[in-house]
């Protein structure tokens, strides 16, 4: 971030890094949409870049590439989700 602090989504892959170095289980579903979230990031920054650019540049051409980040996106999202219920459904981690 231009701010110097840290994302919450480097946070979390800090807090992931954590509860591994302290021995915890952690679920194979939070280390994936970890990894999902930082697509995410990157992807959002870049299409932040290409808007500012195409400004800068008076130009659309950079506009294009958005498509496909933001069809990822998308992507990511339901995959996410789908993380999310997949760990919802495992009796283990539900509490009861």
């Amino acid at each position: 971030m231009s701010t110097g602090s840290a994302s919450n989504v480097a946070l979390g892959r800090k807090l992931l890094g954590e509860l591994q170095q302290m021995g915890a289980q952690v679920p194979t579903e939070f280390i994936q949409v970890q990894e999902m979230l930082e697509a995410c990031e990157k992807n959002s920054m870049q299409v932040a870049a290409n808007i500012a650019d195409a400004r800068r540049d008076k130009s659309q051409q950079r506009l294009k590439g958005n498509e496909a980040l933001l069809k990822e996106q998308s992507d990511l999202f339901e995959k996410i989700a789908a993380a999310y219920k997949n760990l919802a459904q495992k009796e283990d981690w539900v509490k009861k």
